[in-house]
Parts: structure tokens; C-alpha cells; sequence
């Protein structure tokens, strides 16, 4: 099974994006028989060669909303804005990237800050996926508030509604900001009268390290606070620290032995 993340190089943490990159490539590797392809908008560098390095494919592209978004940032006074939101939003055109590449049906996104504990593809493959597939996001049995750090896409299904998402995006990109951004536009724009049009993926494919220790989980996603950010949340994020409890700081240490062992 194909598996993508991407990262924009002009973002202003792309490096500490780019470690966690590698971990969650090095645990692929190790654990799963995913394909690795990264969505790259950028120039070549240490990191693109590590890539290469690694067999990861590069599809290099830039998505659609970047002039929008600057022009948002522009508006709010965050010249970051678009660095930082363009990777995400570039899982918007995974259906038409992935029938460039061949036309695999079911694919894996994640976002960067994952590790993979497991084997996932054949469980992955016999998951219901209308359109798409989610786990929760902070609490474990709540599938309307969904996280799409983790998504398994039936992308078949969610090209035909390609254009449509499109220009929903579009005309409310600004209002995107409340909930997430690109989550809520999954979020808002799959539905129908009767509720959500997703499909489920368990908690374990999805797992928080605040929810606490769990050895059946497969992915586990920094989902809040990241690795790198654990000796400067007093001074830099305190509205992180509600996040850093469970099993987080333990899994932050992995972090950094898997980090050497990536290299």
C-alpha cells in the first residue's frame, strides 16, 4: 500500500518536520510493508538526498492554495501562514497525484509526526473506506470530532467529488481557521443531513501519546505537542502542556533513540 506525508521547505520548523519525517520513514521501514511517497514542495537539500537515500519517492508540488493562503497571511499579518499550511492542504489533491502515479484505489496519509509501531496494511485493506476513513481526535469514542493526521482514502471515491471540495475550500478558507483548517474542511464538507460520511479507523491506528500506554497501538501520532518541543513548553508552548501527559514523555525519548538510528 502507497503511504504519503508532505512538507514544505520554506515552513518555518521544516526541520524539526524533516527529523520527524525520518522516524516515521525508519519505523515504516522497520515494522510495515507501506511504500513511502512524499509530497515536496522545495528545493533539493541534505534532506531530499536522505529521502532518496531511503527509497522514498518525491512528488514535488505545490498545492493550489498557496497563492490564497499568502494572501490570508498577508491579511492577518502571519507572513508563515501559507509555509506552514501548504503541506496539509496538499492531501486535498492526493486522488489526482495518486492517478498520475498509476491509480492505486486505497492509499495512506498521514501527517509527519507519527511513529509506526506495527504491521497496518492488511488491516488497512479490509477497512470499510467509502470515502475516507478516521480515527477520533481527542476523545477515544468520538468519530464526529475526527482527526485527519491518520486517514485511509478511497481515492476512486474522493476524486469525483475533487472539484466540488475544491471551491468549497476556497470560498471559506478563512473560516477554515476555527476548527483546524484542512481538518475541518473534511470535517464540514463530507457530511449529509443524516451525519458524517466517513468511515472508521480503531483508536490503535491513531493513538495519542496523552491518552497513555497502549501495546496494541500501530501508529502513534504526537498529535498537539512534538517530540523536539519537550524542554521549552513553560517557556514557549504552556498551552501545550495539558498534552503532555499519559505516555508522552516516554515516547519522546523513543523519538530521539529512533532519531539516531535513523540518521
Amino acid at each position: 500500500m502507497q503511504w504519503f506525508f508532505a512538507l514544505t521547505e520554506d515552513s518555518t520548523a521544516f526541520r524539526q518536520y524533516a527529523e520527524m519525517i525520518m522516524v516515521a520513514v525508519h519505523t515504516a521501514r522497520k515494522f510495515t510493508s507501506l511504500v513511502p511517497h512524499c509530497i515536496y514542495d522545495g528545493g533539493d537539500n541534505d534532506f531530499t538526498e536522505w529521502l532518496t537515500n531511503h527509497d522514498v519517492r518525491i512528488i514535488r508540488h505545490r498545492t493550489f492554495l498557496r497563492e490564497p493562503l499568502t494572501e490570508l497571511g498577508q491579511r492577518k499579518g502571519n507572513p508563515h501562514l501559507a509555509p506552514a499550511l501548504s503541506g496539509a492542504f496538499s492531501r486535498v489533491e492526493l486522488p489526482e497525484i495518486v492517478e498520475r502515479l498509476g491509480g492505486a484505489t486505497r492509499i495512506l496519509y498521514t501527517d509527519c509526526d507519527v511513529i509506526f509501531a506495527a504491521e497496518v496494511v492488511p488491516e488497512l485493506e479490509t477497512t470499510p473506506c467509502k470515502y475516507f476513513a478516521v480515527a477520533p481526535e481527542s476523545t477515544q469514542d468520538d468519530y464526529v470530532n475526527m482527526n485527519t493526521g491518520v486517514m485511509l482514502m478511497n481515492t476512486d471515491r474522493l476524486r469525483e467529488s475533487l472539484p466540488e471540495l475544491r471551491e468549497y475550500i476556497s470560498k471559506n478558507l478563512a473560516a477554515l481557521e476555527s476548527e483546524a483548517w484542512d481538518q475541518a474542511a473534511y470535517r464540514r464538507f463530507y457530511r449529509d443531513s443524516d451525519g458524517p460520511l466517513w468511515d472508521r479507523l480503531r483508536p490503535e491506528l491513531n493513538w495519542k501519546p496523552y491518552w497513555g500506554e497502549n501495546a496494541q497501538a500501530k501508529i502513534i501520532h504526537f498529535h498537539g505537542p512534538k517530540p523536539f518541543q519537550r524542554e521549552h513548553f513553560e517557556s514557549h508552548w504552556p498551552e501545550l502542556i495539558p498534552l503532555t501527559g499519559g505516555n508522552f514523555y516516554a515516547l519522546a525519548e523513543q523519538w530521539s533513540e529512533l532519531l539516531r538510528g535513523a540518521r
